[in-house]
């Protein structure tokens, strides 16, 4: 906890280091339970988890702080910080409405600090509640990532409001107050920037992290995702025998295609099949992958799926993929492909035995006639 010499000697700066503090500290917190989650094999919502968990460590914080000063003379020393939580609450954590307990929260404060007999703190607390729908109405109706100037300026003024009734309520001097107000000022300031730079590395991240796992043409995974995958659900299958199973297929005469409309038909080609696939495993289960494993070749991994609870999903995509047609110009053509499919055995020692098995499939599918699924 801060001490009086740095609060008296520094306070700002000892303010934007506390509260960065904090920020990293949950963000610490956070990856810790989620890994917690993880050895124990508990499923949670990552969303649903940091909210539950924001909304603890906020509360926790906060009435750590007000023990420490209950009765003193600066009782409203933490007075930016508790601003800036709201933030927090609201623009970090992002909790969902259903767990919106800010109301409660301000009323349960009020209860503890004694101040229900206080119109100033009834003021300020309504404030509060105003600063805090107000952050929630720009983040659900601008069209901007990040409306950074907007943010600060509710911020800035909610928070002048909040410290004129503290103000009033502690006879607080007025250096001090304007004091206090610029202090807020460049918190907010900070802290907005600080949240701005996370969005950005956020969105470069997600970036990378497309362009390292998707298949640029098609938009499909590519190989480096199939890989990771597969030997991941591979490695869980000894570990606890979880099932699954995987196709693959390929389209037909696509050299041909090539050869005969050239490469720019050969990619809408691609690109065509991809969108159909995708469109029957988003109507049947978002957890099935589909991996662009080659240049006409497809792998499509069904998690926890035994090979007779695929057949469903797998017609439907042969289907879908064979009564597909794509113009080129003035010249229409019709796709068809070879499928193989297998599921997961305990005979299988490595990943190339299972990957074998369904390649071997795929080529008796090739051999006799194309068109054709041949499950082993």
């Amino acid at each position: 906890m801060l001490t009086n010499i740095f609060l008296n000697s520094a306070p700002l700066t000892t303010s934007l280091f506390f509260i960065m503090g904090a920020f990293v500290v949950f963000q610490i917190l956070f990856a810790g339970v989620r890994l917690i989650f993880k050895v124990l094999k508990k499923s949670i919502d990552k969303y649903v988890l940091r909210s539950i968990l924001g909304i603890i460590y906020i509360l926790v914080l906060l009435l750590i702080m007000q023990i420490t000063i209950r009765g003193r003379g600066q009782s409203w020393i933490y007075i930016n910080f508790q601003l800036v939580s709201i933030i927090f609450y609201t623009i970090i954590l992002s909790v969902p409405s259903k767990y919106h307990l800010f109301t409660p929260i301000v009323i349960a404060f009020m209860f503890f600090n004694s101040s229900f007999t206080s119109w100033e703190s009834w003021c300020s607390g309504i404030v509060l509640l105003i600063f805090y729908y107000s952050l929630n109405y720009i983040k659900n109706n601008t069209k901007s990532k990040f409306p950074f100037f907007l943010y600060f300026t509710v911020s800035f003024i909610s928070g002048f409001l909040y410290w004129f009734f503290i103000k009033i309520k502690y006879a607080i001097n007025t250096p001090t107050f304007f004091q206090q107000v610029i202090y807020l000022g460049i918190i907010e300031l900070f802290t907005f920037g600080y949240i701005a730079i996370l969005y950005t590395d956020v969105e470069s991240r997600a970036a990378l992290f497309r362009d390292a796992t998707h298949d640029k043409l098609t938009h499909a995974y590519n190989y480096d995702a199939f890989d990771v995958d597969f030997r991941s659900l591979f490695k869980d299958n000894i570990l606890s025998d979880g099932k699954f199973t995987m196709m693959m297929f390929d389209i037909d005469h696509f050299k041909h295609i090539n050869d005969t409309y050239g490469h720019l038909a050969g990619d809408k080609v691609l690109q065509t099949i991809v969108d159909v696939v995708q469109n029957v495993l988003a109507d049947n289960d978002e957890n099935i992958k589909l991996y662009r494993t080659g240049g006409e070749e497809f792998n499509i991994i069904f998690p926890h799926y035994q090979v007779q609870d695929t057949q469903v999903i797998v017609k439907k995509i042969f289907e879908a993929v064979n009564h597909t047609e794509v113009d080129v110009g003035q010249e229409r053509i019709h796709i068809t492909i070879s499928v193989g499919v297998s599921e997961i055995s305990k005979k299988d020692v490595s990943v190339n035995d299972f990957y074998s098995r369904v390649d071997k499939a795929l080529y008796h599918s090739k051999r006799n006639g194309r068109k054709e699924i041949t499950i082993i």
